[in-house]
């Protein structure tokens, strides 16, 4: 990392750093012109917008095994790209490895959304405030850090799609679908299980090294959705609500994230792992079953918030840590 961003770093909170969006100068992305990824992401009248910041010990991380490369090796090398490093795994701040452990319970909180209607009219009959419903993802709690999502080998041409001669990348995260979870929650408590998809990350390095003319997204494929077993009436009544908006939506949920010209990012340390601490700005979508390619019209600024390292990375070069 290097050196003039130690003290954020070492000493600070990433807020200041990481949740001021850059000014946007990027055009909307048409996402059918990805030659890889044949998943896309699917517009929706039904959509839950949520928030993790890591000063309110939330949001996710990315971290890697140190020395650099020693769990995978891959390194950036589209046009215009910083050459960084990325990170081998993904997970919520309530999986991560840093230590001290964050003892955080949440991904992100639920900021506000569109549609919903049962959902919402559900939150506000039985004064159930927004905030207590939270989202989040990574390995399961009995299972190591390393089987959580992760870039693989970062073997070109299967994890990893780049070149040189291109501004475009494409990542995909994957695990064992028995060794991960992704969770709506209400409380602390689960209320929404959502089916496995890899990760998808795309990133478009723009026509320049800065990073206000970058676009970067992250989005699942279309997932099933259930209620978790052996809730109280309330939050079963709160479950059947959200069931009800998602097949009115579609069917199905989709996780989609995106990203403009955001900067620097927050590293600690633990279990033998480089941690970067990340905000969080997600939305959940009910969409259809089957994903069909949206216009790059429709996309638009869904959210503008901070990522880093998986759907994020700086343009400056990593000193390599070892």
């Amino acid at each position: 990392m290097p050196n003039h961003h130690l003290s954020i770093v070492l000493g600070l909170t990433a807020t200041a750093a990481v949740c001021l969006p850059l000014p946007v100068q990027a055009a909307s992305f048409n996402f059918d012109s990805l030659p890889n990824i044949s998943s896309r992401p699917i517009e929706s009248n039904h959509k839950l917008n949520f928030f993790g910041d890591p000063s309110q010990n939330q949001g996710y991380t990315a971290f890697f095994k140190l020395p650099l490369f020693s769990d995978c090796s891959y390194q950036e090398i589209s046009k215009n790209s910083p050459g960084n490093p990325a990170p081998c795994y993904t997970t919520g701040r309530p999986r991560s490895p840093e230590e001290p452990a964050s003892g955080a319970t949440r991904s992100a909180t639920l900021n506000d959304g569109i549609g919903f209607s049962n959902f919402f009219s559900y939150l506000t009959h039985n004064t159930i405030p927004l905030n207590s419903i939270g989202f989040s993802y990574g390995q399961k709690s009995d299972r190591d850090f390393t089987d959580t999502w992760s870039l693989g080998a970062g073997v070109p041409g299967q994890d990893w799609f780049a070149s040189e001669d291109s501004t475009l990348e494409e990542r995909i995260y994957q695990a064992n679908p028995d060794d991960v979870e992704i969770v709506m929650t209400y409380g602390t408590s689960p209320l929404i299980n959502f089916g496995y998809s890899p990760i998808y990350t795309v990133f478009d390095y723009g026509a320049t090294t800065q990073t206000d003319d970058d676009f970067e997204a992250g989005f699942t494929e279309p997932v099933n959705a259930s209620k978790v077993a052996g809730l109280n009436p309330l939050a079963a009544g709160l479950a059947d609500a959200f069931l009800q908006d998602v097949a009115l939506g579609g069917g199905s949920v989709q996780l989609f994230i995106e990203d403009r010209g955001i900067e620097d990012v927050n590293l600690t340390t633990g279990n033998g792992y480089n941690v970067i601490r990340l905000p969080f700005p997600a939305s959940l979508r009910a969409v259809p079953s089957v994903a069909v390619p949206e216009p790059a019209s429709g996309l638009g600024l869904l959210l503008l918030g901070a990522l880093g390292a998986v759907f994020h990375r700086k343009k400056q070069r990593h000193n390599q840590v070892q």
